[in-house]
């Protein structure tokens, strides 16, 4: 197994829908290939990391070498590994993060006047290796964050961490601190109590999955948009529990975090609904289907099979969903009936 950690130049700024479509069908590549690994971007200036068997990972590289919009494309490191620093993920991006600013000569690999020595480019690869392994969910946690909020963002990410680490509920204030490195005190002081730092965690990582991706739905169609949340969600379980504990709570008027989560669902509902919309205006869907129901089917299809998948280990729940999309799509186009379910005939004598 190879690690080859790698710099390039952007030729041109890649649009949110180029990017959306990069992680999506990388990923999906990625997976089948087992390549493991994270694309991080400063400016014009990327980072790649590529994991897998060695042919792969050199085929792969081979691509980025060949695509128009990579240029100046410079290996740092090339080396066998036991360990993968991404068993996860077979593809993240990673924004700039104001904890990014931590890691040791992430800045200084695109400094004027850097270092020419192969050397030196090895050692800020491995710094930042090292690095993700200490913080394994630092591809998910990408929200832009200015400065100031530094603390308030790795309280975020430890409670992430914990939730990844132990489970919604095995969650609190003292596992959040072990795993950020603060204080119970000062993580107190950033929020007024358990439940919202719970409901921070749910909303920064949801939106480090989703925001990438969202481009999609215009570009690709709500179905394609839902497919590929899909691919992200079921890479990483204990998102999909956090989810579906966040669900829950929503349904309960009286529990703390209720009124925000059944919000933020309503939103995302919304926001289905909305791009079914443009969906039927671009001709991808039928003038058949109404935006409101086909939002209620498509989310019926998407949230159950997610609960199904955490219940039972043999459901592929991306093939599951692509299976059932497409037979609602059609659906979509045929004249609604009423079923008849109980319209059974009755034998005489009875």
């Amino acid at each position: 197994m190879r690690s080859l950690v790698y710099t390039s130049t952007q030729t041109r700024p890649i649009t949110d829908s180029e990017l959306a479509q990069i992680l999506a069908v990388g990923r999906e590549k990625n997976t089948l290939l087992g390549v493991t690994g994270m694309l991080a971007h400063k400016g014009d200036n990327c980072i790649g990391i590529i994991e897998g068997d060695d042919d792969v990972v050199h085929a792969r590289f081979g691509q980025v070498q060949a695509d128009p919009r990579h240029t100046n494309v410079r290996v740092l490191l090339d080396e066998p590994i036991e360990r993968r620093s991404f068993p996860d993920w077979s593809m993240a991006f990673q924004a700039l993060d104001p904890l990014m600013q931590e890691v040791p000569g992430f800045s200084d690999l695109f400094a004027a006047g850097r270092p020419s020595d192969p050397s030196f480019g090895a050692s800020r690869a491995r710094a930042l290796l090292e690095w993700f392994r200490k913080h394994p969910l630092s591809p998910l946690t990408n929200q832009q964050t200015i400065d100031d909020d530094a603390p308030r963002t790795r309280a975020i990410n430890g409670a992430i961490t914990a939730i990844h680490d132990g489970g919604v509920s095995r969650f609190s204030l003292d596992a959040v601190a072990a795993h950020c490195g603060m204080r119970v005190e000062d993580i107190s002081a950033l929020f007024p109590s358990e439940q919202a730092l719970l409901a921070a965690a749910v909303m920064r990582w949801t939106r480090a999955v989703s925001a990438p991706l969202a481009p999609l739905a215009a570009e690709k169609g709500t179905v394609a948009y839902l497919h590929a949340l899909l691919v992200a969600h079921a890479e990483e379980p204990a998102l999909m529990r956090l989810v579906a504990s966040s669900l829950v709570t929503a349904t309960d008027p009286t529990a703390d975090g209720a009124d925000y989560y059944r919000s933020a669902y309503l939103q995302f509902r919304e926001t289905i609904r909305t791009a079914l919309t443009g969906d039927v205006q671009a001709g991808r869907e039928p003038i058949t289907m109404d935006p409101i129901r086909g939002a209620q089917q498509l989310l019926a299809l998407y949230d159950g099979l997610r609960l199904q998948s955490l219940l039972t280990p043999d459901t592929d729940v991306v093939d599951a969903f692509d299976r059932a999309a497409a037979r609602m799509r059609r659906g979509w186009s045929e004249q609604y009936e009423q079923p008849s379910y109980w319209d059974i005939p009755v034998a005489q004598g009875y």
